[in-house]
């Protein structure tokens, strides 16, 4: 399923919307739980919920790991965040940005489950969370982030550091932002 006709234009104008609307310039780092503030969304981690269910909390955070990353939990037009914070910062801030992009883009709740019991990624599901996918990942390097690490040749390992991002996911929006070519195109001499 391909992303709807626009959106990743509409995804760049989103994260420099977010940054704007905290301060920062449009290739500055973008801190998730700052955003989540600002939107007034909070963020729990999974930790906290030891005292009442400590073996789901074990599971989910240990063995299950890549199970459960973080979930948008609703209480009529509210939500909140909670997240894996077993996981590393950088997956941490990829998770939350990934359900910020939710709330940003207004996806209503949708049923986890279908009636067989069965994970619910029907047509529409499936469609939300491809533009959270690629939201997410926009919100903690924007277009204007990957242009700037490329222009100031920025190793992977700095660019992750400064970003609060896998060097996969640097890797990822410097690709498809096209920096590296975009960037070329002013190096060459005359």
């Amino acid at each position: 399923m391909a992303l709807r006709r626009g959106f990743k234009s509409e995804a760049n104008k989103y994260a420099k919307e977010m940054r704007e609307e905290l301060g920062r310039q449009p290739h500055e780092p973008l801190c998730p739980w700052e955003l989540a503030s600002l939107l007034e969304i909070p963020i729990l981690p999974l930790s906290e919920f030891s005292a009442s269910d400590p073996q789901a909390v074990s599971v989910l955070s240990n063995g299950a790991q890549d199970n459960f990353s973080a979930v948008s939990v609703f209480e009529g037009r509210k939500r909140l965040i909670v997240h894996n914070d077993a996981h590393h910062p950088y997956r941490q801030a990829a998770n939350i940005a990934h359900e910020l992009s939710h709330a940003i883009l207004l996806h209503p709740p949708t049923p986890p489950f279908t009636g067989d019991g069965e994970r619910n990624f029907n047509s529409e599901v499936r469609s939300m969370e491809e533009e959270a996918n690629w939201l997410g990942p926009a919100l903690l390097v924007s277009e204007e982030a990957a242009l700037q690490i490329v222009r100031n040749n920025m190793s992977m390992s700095d660019a992750s550091k400064l970003y609060s991002a896998s060097e996969q996911l640097i890797t990822m929006r410097i690709n498809v932002t096209g920096a590296r070519k975009r960037t070329s195109r002013f190096r060459r001499p005359k």
